[in-house]
C-alpha cells in the first residue's frame, strides 16, 4: 500500500534504490543511407573497436614517474635504540627515501603562463548563461587571472557546428583553436588527423587534472580511439525515461485506476516494481502510455497523454529512437565483438544492422507510441518545449529525454514538479535479436546507452597554441569545476550533465559526491530555489539512474563514432523521424 510519504519523494528512493546487476518497419529503417560512409569507416575500424570492452575499469592514462631524492643532506639520518636482554645499542643509519609522483596529480611544478595568447573556441550557440556555451564565459576572466591567456567563443547552431568545424579542418583555415561538438563527429575529427592525441598532456602534471581514470568506458568511447585521447570528456549525455510521481502516485493509490488497468491489459500497474526487479520494458511502457492518454488525469479540464518527447526534425531527433531500439539488438557480452554490445555495424562486414529484425520490432513499436500516445505537437518541439510541456504544463505522464529533465526539474521558473521527478535507467525490451543465434530471442534485454551529443573538448591541430587550449578543456573537467560547479549547474543550466564520471555520482550509489557539493543538508530537507538547484529526492533518483546506465548496466549500445557519423545521423533525422 502507498501511504502519504510517497509523494515526498521518500519511498520512491527506497524502492529505486537498488543498483542494476552487471551481468520504424523495414521500409523506413531500409532508407537510411549508410553507403558513402562504410568506405571510411573500414578504414578506421581498428581504431574504431580497438581496446573496446563494455565495462572494464579503465586503465589510467597517467603516468607514475619514480623520483629518488634524498630527504636531509646527503641522506636522512635514523637513529634507532635497540635492546637485547641487558643490552643496549643505538644504531645510526643513512637511508634514501624513494618519493613516487604521479604525473597529473597535485603538483609543485610552476603553473603554465599563456600571456598574450588568445584562443578560440567554437561550441553551440546557448548564450553567456546558456547551455554548453555558458561555461567558456563565466570562467574566461577566471582563467584571464591564472594563465593570461584570453578567449574568443563563437557559438554556432547545432546544424552549422559539424559543418563549420569540418569546412575550417578541411580548408587548413585555422579559425578555431578548439571546438566543442557532437561527438558523432569524432571519426571526422580523428581519422584525417584534424585533432591533437592528448596523452602527453595529460601525462604532464603542469596541466590541470580531470582525472580520466574516473570515466566510464560508455564515456570514454566519445573520447578515445585506439586507446589514445583525442577529447576532454565534460558532458555525459544519455536517455532516461520519467514519470510524474505526483500523479503516478495519485493513480496507484486508486483501486478503480489499477483494476481498469488490470482489465485493459492483463496484469497489474506496478511500474516501480518492475524497475526494482528489472522488468521495466518498452512494451509495459507502450501499455501504460495508452493508459494515461486520452482522460484528465492532471484535473485541469483538459485530456491529457502518455508521453513527450521533442521530435523536430533538424534538431536531435535520432537521439529518440537510437536508445529506444538498443535493448532490440545489443546483447551482453564481456568485449565489444562481432555479435556483441554491437548496434550500428557488422565489424568484420560493415554491413548495416538497421535491417535485423530486433531493429524492426523496435522501429513498429517506436512509431506506435508517439503516433498513438504523443501529442502530435511533438513532432514539432526543440528541448524547451519538451520540458515546459513535462515539467511545467504536466500534460503527458512519461518523458524519455536527455538528463537535464533531472537538472530543470526542481526551477520553479520551468517546473511544477520538483520533488516528484522519478528518473528511470535503461528501459529494456521483452524480445532481442540475437546476433550471435541469427533469431529473435524472448527473454527481457536490458542495455546502457550513451545517447546525445556529450559534448567533449577537441584541439585542433591547426591551432598556433594548442597547450594553451588544452588547458581550458582540461581545467573546465577539473573535479573542482565540473563536479562542484558546472555539471551541477551551481552557475546556471550549463547543460553539461552529471553521470559518466564516478567524481559526480552520490557516494550512496557508487560514486564520490556528496549532498553538500548540492547545497543539500541531507534527510530530505528542502533548502528549495535557488539555494539548492535539487530536491534531494530528485537528486538521489536521478544518480540512482545515472550510476545503473553508466556503470552498471549489462550491455551497453555503442556509440556512432565513424567517419560519416554526423552524415547518417542526419539521415536518420530525415528518414525515420522525419517519415514518422
Amino acid at each position: 500500500m502507498i501511504g502519504d510519504k510517497d509523494v515526498d519523494g521518500k519511498r520512491s528512493s527506497r524502492i529505486l534504490n537498488k543498483k542494476v546487476s552487471r551481468r520504424t518497419a523495414l521500409s523506413t529503417a531500409g532508407k537510411i543511407a549508410i553507403t558513402a560512409v562504410v568506405a571510411g569507416a573500414v578504414a578506421g575500424v581498428g581504431g574504431y573497436l580497438a581496446g573496446s570492452s563494455v565495462a572494464p575499469k579503465e586503465v589510467t592514462v597517467t603516468e607514475t614517474k619514480t623520483v629518488t631524492s634524498t630527504v636531509g643532506a646527503p641522506g636522512k639520518t635514523v637513529t634507532t635504540t635497540v635492546t637485547a636482554g641487558e643490552v643496549t645499542k643505538t644504531i645510526t643509519q643513512t637511508q634514501t627515501v624513494t618519493k613516487t609522483v604521479t604525473a597529473g596529480a597535485t603538483s609543485t611544478a610552476p603553473p603554465l603562463r599563456f600571456d598574450g595568447v588568445k584562443v578560440t573556441v567554437a561550441v553551440l550557440a546557448g548564450g553567456p548563461t546558456g547551455p554548453i556555451s555558458g561555461p567558456f564565459y563565466y570562467y574566461r576572466d577566471e582563467i584571464k587571472s591564472l594563465t593570461g591567456m584570453d578567449i574568443e567563443v563563437v557559438e554556432l547552431s547545432f546544424a552549422d557546428l559539424p559543418i563549420k568545424i569540418i569546412a575550417d579542418l578541411s580548408t587548413g583555415t585555422g579559425a578555431y583553436d578548439g571546438f566543442v561538438p557532437c561527438s558523432n563527429i569524432m571519426g571526422d575529427l580523428v581519422i584525417p588527423g584534424y585533432v591533437h592525441q592528448l596523452d602527453k598532456w595529460i601525462a604532464d602534471p603542469r596541466f590541470p587534472n580531470w582525472h580520466p581514470e574516473k570515466w566510464s568506458y560508455a564515456v570514454t568511447q566519445c573520447s578515445k580511439w585506439g586507446g589514445h585521447w583525442y577529447g576532454v570528456p565534460w558532458d555525459s549525455d544519455a536517455w532516461y525515461f520519467n514519470w510524474n510521481m505526483k500523479y503516478m502516485d495519485k493513480v496507484l493509490r486508486d483501486k478503480d485506476k489499477r483494476r481498469e488497468f488490470k482489465d485493459r491489459f492483463g496484469y497489474e500497474l506496478d511500474p516501480y516494481g518492475w524497475y526494482k526487479r528489472r522488468e521495466l520494458t518498452w512494451q509495459k511502457i507502450r501499455d501504460m502510455c495508452e493508459f494515461f492518454t486520452g482522460w484528465d488525469w492532471n484535473g485541469d479540464g483538459e485530456d491529457d497523454w502518455g508521453i513527450i518527447m521533442g521530435l523536430r526534425v533538424g534538431e536531435q531527433g535520432p537521439f529518440w529512437f537510437i536508445p529506444f531500439a538498443a535493448p532490440f539488438l545489443v546483447e551482453y557480452g564481456p568485449t565489444v565483438d562481432r555479435y556483441h554490445n554491437i548496434f550500428w555495424f557488422d565489424p568484420e562486414t560493415m554491413e548495416p544492422l538497421l535491417k535485423t529484425e530486433g531493429m524492426i520490432e523496435a522501429a513498429k513499436l517506436f512509431k506506435e507510441i508517439v503516433t498513438k500516445f504523443m501529442d502530435p505537437v511533438g513532432f514539432t518541439f526543440t528541448f524547451a518545449d519538451m520540458w515546459d510541456y513535462f515539467l511545467n504544463k504536466e500534460k503527458a505522464m512519461f518523458c524519455w529525454a536527455a538528463p537535464d529533465t533531472a537538472t530543470l526539474v526542481g526551477n520553479p521558473e520551468k517546473s511544477k514538479m520538483r520533488g516528484y521527478l522519478a528518473s528511470i535507467a535503461c528501459p529494456g525490451s521483452e524480445v532481442y535479436y540475437s546476433l550471435a543465434e541469427g533469431r529473435m530471442v524472448e527473454k527481457i534485454n536490458i542495455v546502457g546507452n550513451a545517447a546525445g551529443c556529450s559534448w567533449h573538448g577537441w584541439v585542433s591541430t591547426l591551432s598556433k597554441n594548442p597547450e594553451a587550449m588544452y588547458w581550458v578543456f582540461a581545467y573546465l573537467s577539473t573535479p573542482e569545476k565540473l563536479v562542484k560547479e558546472i555539471s551541477s549547474s551551481k552557475i546556471f543550466w550549463t547543460g553539461v550533465d552529471p553521470g559518466g564520471c564516478s567524481l559526480q555520482i552520490l557516494k550512496d550509489y557508487g560514486g564520490e559526491a556528496t549532498l553538500e557539493d548540492f547545497n543539500l543538508p541531507g534527510n530530505f530537507v528542502d533548502p528549495g530555489y535557488p539555494t539548492a538547484l535539487y530536491n534531494e529526492g530528485d537528486l538521489r533518483r536521478f544518480h540512482i539512474a545515472a550510476y545503473n546506465n553508466w556503470f552498471a548496466a549489462d550491455a551497453i549500445q555503442h556509440y556512432l563514432r565513424l567517419p560519416g557519423g554526423t552524415a547518417m545521423f542526419t539521415s536518420m533525422d530525415t528518414h525515420i523521424i522525419g517519415e514518422m
